[in-house]
């Protein structure tokens, strides 16, 4: 089935799921590149034998959520099955645009999926999917939690913009935001599948053939404050096939095994285009940025890649207690990339080739361009450049072996432990959203020691060691599962803030990710289930000198350009980002008899996470409260219906999920300013649902 590999593809809607599995640890023998630290398998639900259908209605009363699901499935003939999926969504939003009065981010989704199954032969299955996504965003769940400035009392962002006749903002976690009116994210997704498995002398022979596209255009007030400064329009667009051949061996044998070969290619393009318009505040601020006044920043990125591997795995069964499976994937991936960034006239759209506009992107928003030929030196003179411009292209050839071994003891027929080792790797690549290409730019013909250092990232790999134990306790009334596991990663690749109006994905030296988890269920009294889980982790980089600095940081990592003074921050002994060190959670699910033809259904989860950091550049200050998430749902059901209420974040905890700082705010406005993701405070809803 097609690979979701793009981050953008996340963001699609998911529906009408028959399973989900959450695998841990590199999955990179089955499911390929960039399952490194594990896979999430979605597995969608099939047309059934018998006719059947399912409508779900649901209201959130807090912020007028609707949603709505309908399925459709049944026989079309003896050898035919069809099914239909049809989902709708609308959100008013949870937060308040204090400059527009709107209601942000609202959602407008609609998802529609056709699936048919033919047994063509009493050997040979075909299943089709077809799938269309769009969904549709205006606003943002984003708003300002820090302001303070550099200097002790010197104004902060808000004041600065006061002072120049703007609204302010609030820095308090209150889910009210101020933001120019008009962003949205406009996003469609494509899908189609085509799995056919074929019978032959016990063996199955299975193909899949996927096709994947999206696109999505934007808007963003990427400044995150209602004033003009950062009106930013992208846009991307993906193309995708993929074909998989797997032979499985009959299960039940001495030695069952699996072998396939895969093949993946794909074609994306993105763009952003910065518009500064004569009203823009940055350019009235001083007199020296009216020059850029009525530009833009143009940038153009474009990548192909063709991916192909060999894998396989077999289980050896060894007696009745002992099984080793032992696996492997070699992997090749070619890609090819080109960026450029212009600077253009904001009317005609041509070229603007004046250095000096181009100087003062460079020095204001860090900013380089490919018309960037000339700087200051250390006299105050306007001289040209070296190892400048934004014109680059790209092409690298990672090719990667990754084994998997894996011995399990059973115990008995209620407890099994086992032990593994896997090795997996995330190709490298380029990096569209980068603003810099090169370590850096000279008045002197110096040479670079990387001339591609922001645009071009390394491979990630990754070796894996875990010890487990499974086990059904007190004949069969509860569940035990216990791991330990131990997690070596070189070249992790991380994404940084840049200090000015961008992002740069490089590369962790060594990351040591370790840690122990528990979890199980226990049948309290008939229909009552206690089920229960805790985490330890333990995260370190053991080396990471060329981290980017979060604002006003003492720069104590490498040297870049030779000059003698440090470029980078040492984030070396630390932890990353979203990474707690325990996690607990236990739920309760209830099933009771009302009476003959009702049944209560009830359930509530309770979720606790410890202290850990948000912000992308690891400031201190963004590391957030331990918090506790609530879940709680009731309801009755009978053979065909059933009624429930849901609440969700029941303890109205108010989560920050991701903070960093506010592009400008520290180079032009001398401030330490967060902007942040807030997650959705307390919601309750109602939801029914009715099935034939």
């Amino acid at each position: 089935m097609p690979n979701y590999s793009a981050a953008q593809l996340f963001r699609s809607p998911m529906m009408d799921m028959q399973r989900a599995e959450l695998l841990r640890g590199p999955q990179s023998t089955l499911f390929g590149k960039n399952s490194i630290a594990g896979a999430l398998n979605l597995t969608t639900a099939r047309p059934t034998e018998e006719l059947e259908g399912r409508l779900s209605i649901s209201h959130g009363f807090e912020f007028n959520q609707q949603e709505i699901n309908g399925v459709i499935s049944g026989p079309i003939t003896d050898e035919v099955r069809g099914r239909i999926a049809v989902r709708t969504y609308e959100d008013d939003g949870y937060m308040t645009n204090n400059f527009t009065g709107e209601e942000q981010p609202s959602s407008d989704e609609a998802s529609v999926r056709v699936s048919l199954e033919w047994s063509a032969t009493d050997n040979l299955n075909l299943f089709m999917k077809a799938q269309h996504d769009s969904f549709d965003v205006k606003g943002r769940a984003i708003e300002m939690t820090l302001d303070v400035p550099l200097t002790t009392g010197a104004p902060t962002y808000s004041d600065s913009l006061q002072n120049a006749n703007q609204q302010g903002f609030d820095a308090n976690l209150d889910y009210r935001r101020d933001a120019n009116p008009g962003e949205f994210s406009n996003n469609e997704v494509n899908n189609f599948t085509l799995i056919a498995d074929y019978d032959w002398n016990d063996y199955t022979i299975t193909a899949v053939t996927g096709l994947l596209s999206y696109d999505y255009a934007e808007k963003c007030d990427c400044d995150f404050v209602a004033a003009k400064i950062l009106d930013l329009d992208l846009e991307e667009t993906y193309d995708q096939f993929s074909q998989e051949i797997r032979i499985a061996s009959p299960l039940g044998e001495k030695v069952e095994w699996l072998a396939g070969a895969f093949y993946q290619s794909y074609d994306q393009t993105f763009g952003d285009y910065l518009s500064m318009a004569p009203d823009n505040l940055l350019v009235n601020l001083r007199p020296i940025l009216n020059t850029i006044g009525n530009t833009a920043i143009d940038r153009d990125f474009s990548q192909t890649s063709t991916a192909s591997a060999l894998f396989g795995r077999a289980t050896i069964n060894l007696s009745d207690n002992w099984h080793l499976t032992i696996g492997g994937r070699i992997s090749t991936e070619t890609k090819e990339a080109h960026k450029e960034i212009n600077v253009r006239d904001l009317e005609t759209n041509e070229i603007q080739a004046d250095p000096l506009i181009a100087y003062i992107y460079s020095s204001v928003f860090l900013l380089e361009t490919d018309q960037l030929t000339y700087g200051l030196n250390g006299d105050g003179d306007f001289v040209p450049l070296y190892n400048t411009g934004h014109n680059v292209d790209g092409k690298r050839k990672d090719t990667t072996f990754s084994p998997l071994i894996n011995l399990q003891y059973d115990i008995n027929a209620d407890m099994m432990t086992y032990v593994s080792f896997t090795q997996g790797s995330k190709a490298g690549g380029f990096d569209p959203r980068s603003n810099s290409v090169g370590s850096f730019a000279s008045t002197t013909p110096l040479e670079e020691p990387n001339s591609s250092l922001f645009f071009e990232f390394e491979e990630e790999s990754a070796k894996a060691f875990e010890w487990g134990l499974k086990s059904t306790i007190a004949d069969g009334q509860g569940e035990l599962n216990l791991a330990l596991y131990r997690t070596e990663y070189d070249d992790l690749q991380s994404s940084q803030f840049d200090g000015g109006v961008g992002f740069n994905v490089g590369n962790v030296k060594d990351t040591l990710v370790q840690g122990i988890e528990v979890d199980g269920r226990w049948l309290l009294v008939e229909g009552l289930t206690l089920s229960y889980g805790a985490s330890f982790l333990d995260f370190e980089y053991k080396d990471f000198k060329n981290g980017n600095c979060f604002a006003s940081q003492e720069k104590d990592g490498i040297d870049l350009d030779g000059d003698g003074d440090k470029d980078t921050c040492d984030y070396t002994g630390k932890r990353g980002v979203y990474t707690p060190e325990l996690t607990f959670n236990t739920s309760l699910d209830a099933f009771f008899s009302i009476n003959s033809k009702l049944n209560f259904v009830g359930a509530i989860d309770w979720q606790h996470i410890s202290s850990h950091q948000v912000h992308v550049n690891l400031d201190p200050r963004g590391e957030i409260d331990a918090y506790n998430v609530v879940t709680a749902r009731a309801g009755v059901e009978a053979d065909n219906w059933s009624v429930a209420l849901l609440a969700k974040n029941l303890l109205d905890e108010k989560i920050v999920s991701y903070s960093a700082n506010a592009p400008l705010s520290d180079t032009s406005f001398g401030t330490n300013t967060y902007y942040s993701f807030v997650r959705r405070p307390q919601t309750v809803s109602l939801e029914a649902t009715i099935k034939f």
